[in-house]
């Protein structure tokens, strides 16, 4: 008769197994559900991110464009009035560099480049400290050339580079390690 409480004891011991076992499963499938639930949230964040970068880009590079048509048609009109000589560096002697650099307010060209230097805010925020100093880059070499300081081929030149590195951040892979477990 000592062996009688065997049976009722193995019953319970298998018991609160099972109910350990539930338990401890369902506690593993709300975490990985939560995992599963930030990686989701990770790779949203991601593609908006770069999607929001795309749209960005290809406006101030479409700006740029119009702001260069604008300022090559200053150039070439003789619209652009003379800047104050003294205020200016001295040029080399024999150089072909004119100064010609004022321009009116609402002039095409002025609104052309208010209008990319509003996109250029757009641009650093969402690319950060080397992109902007490749938009940079662009809005000089247009503004020089308006001014007579620069060619078309600074311009033509500042505009690949920044095409090129704004592709690059553009597509770029911002989606999360899949070997790296989220937080």
């Amino acid at each position: 008769m000592a062996w009688e409480w065997l049976g009722s004891v193995m019953t319970a011991v298998v018991g609160v197994a099972g109910v350990a076992g539930t338990v401890w499963t369902a506690h593993a499938g709300r975490r990985h559900q939560l995992d599963a639930v930030k990686a989701q949230g990770v790779i949203s964040m991601a593609v908006a991110l770069a999607a929001e970068k795309r749209l960005i880009y290809a406006r101030f590079l479409q700006l740029a464009r119009a702001a260069f048509g604008e300022a090559r048609s200053l150039v070439s009109s003789g619209a652009a009035m003379p800047l104050d000589e003294e205020s200016l560096p001295p040029l080399p002697a024999g150089s072909k560099i004119k100064y010609t650099g004022r321009y009116e307010v609402g002039t095409p060209f002025d609104l052309a480049m208010v209008e990319l230097n509003k996109c250029y805010d757009e641009v650093v925020i969402v690319g950060g400290h080397e992109i902007g100093t490749h938009a940079t880059a662009v809005i000089s070499a247009i503004s020089g050339h308006a001014s007579g300081i620069g060619d078309v081929w600074d311009v033509d030149r500042a505009l690949t580079e920044v095409s090129t590195v704004l592709h690059e951040d553009a597509t770029r892979s911002t989606m999360p390690d899949p070997a790296a477990r989220p937080a």
